[in-house]
């Protein structure tokens, strides 16, 4: 039988995730012909780092971190609040994102810091992304830097690739034996029309988070506290340490 772990990737801080694939690695997990990791969204970016580039996939997304709060700001400071201001401004500002130049935004960044690989059918790592024309989760596959580029793009900043979004924002979490997920909405006090759409909007998916935590043998969720939210470190240690919880639990 299988085993699937399953990431979230809603918000740019599960580049923390690599720390979990440190912890698996550590109980051999990762050497387990049965393993197929899901991700989707930002998640996916540290677990093609490990995968292709283990031995500095730490250090480069150290790097990457500071650069991708401010590329990616529309979901840098995770609060539906927050959100709420970006959809309001970019309503007054009547802002239409163009779809080549958003295209082009997201693959300058991913070309910077993502390796020239292939991701083939048979391997561990599994990435998912949102097809809007079908209405429905896909497994990507080619190259590294094509499959992220349609696997990242979420609403606010960026515009659908080839008709593609996150999966995250649309289902949340890829289906697992264990899962692991950043559990930082919090419900807040509507006050604008666009509040409103993100609290539905929300709602839908953290109902269905809900019922795929509820199916999985194991679900650790890992609280975003202010100490976390711009530090690097601190946020890969949350996910190293929720990867040696889930591995004592499974």
């Amino acid at each position: 039988m299988s085993l699937k772990i399953s990431l979230g990737g809603d918000i740019v801080h599960y580049l923390g995730a690599v720390g979990l694939l440190n912890a698996l690695s550590e109980k051999q997990v990762t050497e387990r012909d049965d393993l197929e990791i899901h991700c989707s969204g930002f998640s996916c970016i540290p677990l093609i780092l490990w995968t292709y580039q283990r031995d500095n996939a730490y250090s480069i997304l150290s790097s990457m971190w500071g650069e991708s709060l401010k590329f990616f700001k529309g979901i840098s400071k995770p609060s539906l609040p927050e959100i709420g201001k970006n959809f309001m401004l970019l309503y007054k500002m009547q802002k239409k994102i163009d779809l080549e130049s958003s295209r082009q935004k997201l693959s300058e960044f991913v070309e910077k810091w993502i390796p020239n690989v292939e991701i083939e059918e048979h391997d561990k790592i599994k990435i998912h992304a949102f097809n809007l024309e079908k209405k429905r989760d896909e497994i990507l596959h080619g190259n590294a830097r094509e499959v992220l580029i349609h696997a990242l793009p979420y609403p606010i900043d960026f515009a659908p690739v080839d008709g593609y979004i996150s999966s995250s924002w649309v289902l949340g979490i890829p289906e697992g034996d264990g899962i692991i997920y950043i559990d930082w909405y919090v419900p807040f006090e509507p006050r604008r029309a666009t509040d409103y759409l993100l609290i539905a909007t929300f709602a839908r998916v953290s109902a269905l988070v809900s019922l795929l935590t509820s199916e999985a043998k194991v679900t650790v969720k890992i609280p975003l506290t202010d100490c976390a939210l711009y530090d690097f470190k601190r946020m890969a240690n949350r996910f190293y340490l929720a990867g040696k919880e889930l591995v004592g639990r499974l």
